[in-house]
């Protein structure tokens, strides 16, 4: 607004009068308006005195910030009021259509952070005694599976397979002269048999010619003397035969028993070389050289990188609709990516059932608490070409319900 124009009593104020000519008295300016009116004090201070009398109440100047705000105000407020209302609407709008896909895609997956890598550890341990000449690895080695590790003095074994060795050779020895009595026992029984035979036709010719009275009684019993004597010697040839059969049996078992100490001194000498069971890595060592080490004392540790899984502990109420075979998103928190894999397993009962001195609902207070059971999932083969992941990594696993 450019320029303002009161009339009063027929005098028109321009532009560029200052407030003190526009709060001049009525009564001024009605005495004489074309002369050069005085500002009266008094009425300067009873207007100051009385500032609600609408009669003196100021006059705004052209352009005056109050006034225009309370006019573009109300238009403005009503345009934020309604600009607001809109966006409000439209926000519930997309909230409304895109809640039930949100809503879906939660419901699709059931996830945890409780939860890690876990893989055998295998301990390697002596199952001879003995002093260790030597050790191959230092801990956090990579090993390959049948690597030597461990070497235990082999001499003392050496000797025991030599005297295993002198000890199966005279038992087949023995062995050997066992069947050969047993084929002279044969001999003789055969022979005995013949003599045998003759003695008793002996005695049956002597029988006839002895009813037929051409021969004396005296030679008749001879011959039947003879005959008897005969089978009685075929009877303890055929008792040393089998006599002689039973040594060839106990003789072979001195062999076996020979030979399987064989075996157990070659196993043992054996066992002075430790070998990796696995492609791992070698952990917590505690053998040195020189140490002498008592069968089962464990050496070290092979952690193996071919096979490793994640153990999830998932709360039970979510293993309502989880079962084999679905898919999971492995992320790992060491590598801030993710893994693909599928549930392997599910719990046969939960971790407090395992534990050494599982609760005991039934006696005392009982305050229930949500259980958790470790479900194995498995990593899809051919993720982890370089065996970066190891047992004790936490990760978080989500399984794809859908």
């Amino acid at each position: 607004m450019d320029t303002f124009t009161e009339d009063s009593g027929g005098e028109q104020f321009a532009d560029g009068q200052n407030n003190r000519d526009l709060r001049v008295s009525l009564d001024v300016r009605d005495q004489d308006t074309r002369q050069d009116t005085q500002f009266d004090t008094n009425r300067l201070d009873a207007l100051k005195q009385n500032p609600a009398d609408e009669r003196y109440r100021r006059i705004d100047l052209p352009g005056a910030p109050e006034r225009e705000r309370g006019t573009a105000g109300g238009g403005s407020w009503f345009n934020r009021t309604t600009r607001r209302v809109l966006l409000a609407a439209l926000l519930l709008i997309v909230l409304g259509a895109v809640a039930p896909f949100a809503w879906n895609y939660l419901q699709s997956y059931e996830s945890t952070d409780d939860a890690q890598i876990d893989g055998h550890i295998d301990p390697l341990s002596s199952r001879i005694n003995g002093t260790v000449i030597r050790v191959h690895a230092e801990d956090d080695d990579r090993v390959k599976a049948g690597e030597l590790l461990v070497e235990i003095d082999p001499r003392d074994y050496e000797v025991a397979v030599a005297q295993a060795k002198a000890q199966l050779e005279l038992a087949l020895a023995q062995v050997a002269s066992a069947k050969q009595d047993y084929a002279a026992a044969l001999a003789n029984v055969r022979q005995g048999d013949a003599a045998n035979f003759k003695a008793q036709r002996d005695a049956q010719r002597f029988a006839v010619l002895l009813d037929r009275r051409v021969v004396a009684q005296n030679e008749y019993d001879q011959y039947i003397a003879t005959a008897r004597v005969d089978a009685a010697k075929v009877d303890s040839s055929r008792e040393a035969a089998g006599s002689a059969l039973k040594t060839i049996a106990a003789r072979e078992a001195d062999a076996d028993a020979a030979r399987a100490a064989l075996d157990q001194a070659l196993l043992n000498l054996s066992y002075t070389k430790i070998y990796a069971p696995a492609n791992g890595i070698v952990g917590k060592r505690s053998v040195e050289l020189g140490s002498r080490i008592e069968p089962g004392q464990t050496l070290m540790f092979v952690t193996e990188t071919d096979e490793i899984w994640v153990t999830a502990n998932f709360k039970e109420t979510q293993l309502a609709r989880m079962h084999r075979g679905q898919k999971a998103t492995i992320h790992i928190d060491t590598f801030g990516r993710n893994y693909q894999g599928y549930v392997k397993n599910l719990p046969g009962a939960s971790g407090d059932r395992f534990s050494l001195l599982p609760s005991e609902n039934a006696t005392g207070n009982y305050v229930k608490v949500v259980q958790r059971l470790p479900v194995r999932i498995d990593i899809d083969v051919g993720q982890d070409p370089e065996h970066l992941l190891h047992p004790g990594m936490s990760v978080e696993p989500s399984v794809w319900l859908r």
